[in-house]
């Protein structure tokens, strides 16, 4: 079964994060990818649009999202990342900064980080808008698309 995971309390800085993702022993430059922001300069432009919004004393300045596919999965890697590009798509309903890595080397379970900035361009934090269960279910219609397996989602009536 895949698995999304939203990881709020990750004690790395947001330098400290972006070299755990584009280490090389996990992935390769081809499988990092910005949405609104150059990857190579990730953690410049988040920090910048903190400090546009005087955002830059938050208590967590990046939210860390997982991805992970079913464990065997046979797609190929072009394939994997037209889906976590598109996941990482899903994840943001604004116009908000992504980073994502494909974790691929060294595992038996490929899976895509996602680190989202805790302050969109606009100046909105995170999920002020909408809960969880709206992006499992915007994540879903992806897997659905891909013929995937979707993910579970538990929400109180």
């Amino acid at each position: 079964m895949s698995i999304l995971k939203y990881e709020r309390r990750t004690p790395k800085t947001m330098q400290e994060m972006y070299d755990y993702l584009i280490d090389s022993k996990k992935t390769d430059t081809s499988h990092i990818f910005g949405i609104g922001i150059n990857p190579m300069y990730a953690v410049t432009e988040m920090k910048f649009v903190q400090h546009l919004y005087r955002a830059y004393d938050i208590y967590h300045p990046y939210i860390q999202v997982i991805f992970c596919f079913d464990q065997g999965t046979t797609l190929s890697l072009p394939q994997i990342k037209d889906i976590c590009i598109a996941i990482g798509y899903c994840l943001i309903d604004d116009e908000r900064q992504v980073l994502g890595a494909i974790h691929y080397k060294e595992t038996d379970k490929v899976h895509c980080h996602y680190m989202i900035n805790y302050v969109g361009i606009h100046g909105m934090l995170y999920r002020q808008e909408y809960s969880i269960y709206h992006y499992y279910r915007r994540v879903n219609e992806i897997l659905v698309a891909f013929g995937l397996t979707t993910l579970p989602v538990y929400e109180a009536a």
